[in-house]
C-alpha cells in the first residue's frame, strides 16, 4: 500500500467495499502515523532524538502494514464525498473542514472516483 501511495504520488487513498460504496478516505499523514512509536505520538519532541540514519527503521516499520490499520474506526468517521457536480472550491472548503488530503467522488452509492489536494492545487493555480 505504502509503495503504491508513493510511486503513484497520492495524497491518499479511498477505500470501498464490495459494492463500489465508500467506506473510508485514508490520507498519508494517516498511513505515516502507523509507522511511528507510540511515545512519539504523545510527544513530538522526542522525534528530535532520532539521528537521520535511523529514518531507515522508521520507513522499515511500514513494509507488511495493511489498510485496515490505518482505517479511521466507523465509528468516530464518514467517508470524505462529492457527487460529481461539486466544483474546485466546495472540495477545497470540505478538505480544509475535513482536514483530509483525498475526497471520494461519489455518484448514487457508487464511488467514481477521487480528487486529491495535489490535483486540486495544479488545476487551480497560474501556469
Amino acid at each position: 500500500m505504502v509503495t503504491a501511495l508513493v510511486e503513484g504520488h497520492w495524497d491518499g487513498l479511498v477505500i470501498v467495499d464490495a459494492f463500489m460504496a465508500p467506506l473510508a478516505t485514508v490520507s498519508l499523514a494517516q498511513v505515516l502515523r502507523l509507522a511511528l512509536p507510540d511515545y512519539i505520538e504523545d510527544d513530538v519532541s522526542l522525534a528530535s532524538v532520532y539521528a537521520e540514519r535511523d529514518a531507515d527503521t522508521f520507513a522499515e516499520s511500514l513494509r507488511g502494514r495493511r489498510v485496515r490499520e490505518v482505517m479511521p474506526r466507523p465509528k468516530h468517521h464518514h467517508p470524505v464525498t462529492v457527487p460529481p457536480e461539486a466544483t474546485l472550491l466546495e472540495v477545497s472548503a470540505l478538505m480544509a473542514v475535513e482536514f483530509t488530503a483525498i475526497v471520494a467522488v461519489v455518484e448514487g452509492r457508487r464511488t467514481i472516483g477521487a480528487v486529491s489536494s495535489h490535483a486540486v492545487l495544479t488545476a487551480t493555480l497560474p501556469r
